[in-house]
């Protein structure tokens, strides 16, 4: 079994971020485990520069009571590129993430997108960490990227293969569905190499959404409550009928997953570890 955590818009550095950190902790134990950080990890705007306080005040502050073997493989989210086109803060963070793994610490960012394998002696999962950002990007970056992130999926002979990113695909919350640009990124990306599972954040509650493409379930988590209460209205309307909404949180907190070679075990729970969810999905 493999078992690891969703921790998405953490990075605020307020009461909220450290209460979703004590119960993280608290869960965690002496599990061996690790985070997939959904972006959005430093508030407002990322950080400026390699030596920006922020990454102590909104990120290794908040989570020192974690040890540094617990990994946090971060992706990018729209507040890391902060207000500028183009680039702009998100080179500082992947910096940060090479410097980080080298001293061997928790942040690991080695590219703007990547892939990671964990793996036992029973189950393989491969994730693959995209960065949804594509206003920021060229259109050769982007399809670069796509082609890159399709050919690695299909290679893979894993018994799960999860995406990660930082936009909503499709939310009943405040940011709702995705536009345009990634609606096609994302479906063309499935649709080249079918994988099992898109979590994100970027809405800051918590939702889970099984969605219908190409005659296949595809299933959506939305786990955007790591550090900012949730203050949007909700619109079911977003949801069309090829999609069914399995559950919502508008709680602080986490999603934790446990792998098994023929089935996930999705639970979502509150920054006082209290379950307000669990869904199974299994292999056909």
């Amino acid at each position: 079994m493999i078992q690891f955590y969703l921790l998405g818009d953490m990075g605020s550095g307020e009461v909220s971020q450290y209460l979703v950190s004590r119960a993280l902790k608290k869960h965690i134990g002496n599990k061996k485990t690790f985070v997939c950080g959904l972006g959005d990890n430093i508030y407002e705007e990322g950080c400026t520069g390699i030596n920006d306080t922020q990454f102590i005040t909104k990120f290794e502050k908040p989570y020192e009571n974690i040890s540094d073997k617990i990994k946090f493989y971060m992706c990018l989210g729209n507040h890391d590129y902060g207000a500028e086109s183009g680039k702009g803060n998100s080179l500082i963070q992947i910096k940060y993430g090479k410097q980080s793994e080298k001293k061997g610490k928790k942040w690991i960012m080695p590219r703007n997108y990547y892939s990671f394998r964990k793996k036992d002696k029973n189950v393989t999962v491969d994730f693959f960490v995209v960065d949804t950002n594509l206003y920021n990007l060229k259109e050769k970056e982007i399809k670069k990227q796509s082609e890159e992130m399709s050919k690695k999926i299909n290679a893979s002979n894993a018994d799960w293969k999860i995406v990660i990113g930082h936009h909503t695909w499709r939310s009943i919350a405040g940011h709702g569905n995705a536009d345009e640009k990634l609606e096609v990124f994302l479906s063309r990306l499935y649709c080249m190499s079918p994988f099992d599972l898109y979590a994100c954040g970027h809405d800051h509650n918590k939702q889970f959404i099984n969605m219908k493409m190409n005659d296949k379930t595809l299933p959506l988590i939305v786990c955007g409550t790591g550090g900012k209460v949730y203050e949007d209205s909700i619109d079911f309307n977003y949801l069309d009928d090829k999609c069914e909404l399995e559950f919502y949180s508008n709680n602080l907190g986490y999603a934790f997953i446990r792998a098994f070679k023929s089935k996930l075990k999705i639970s979502f729970l509150n920054d006082e570890n209290i379950e307000e969810f669990t869904y199974e999905i299994n292999k056909i």
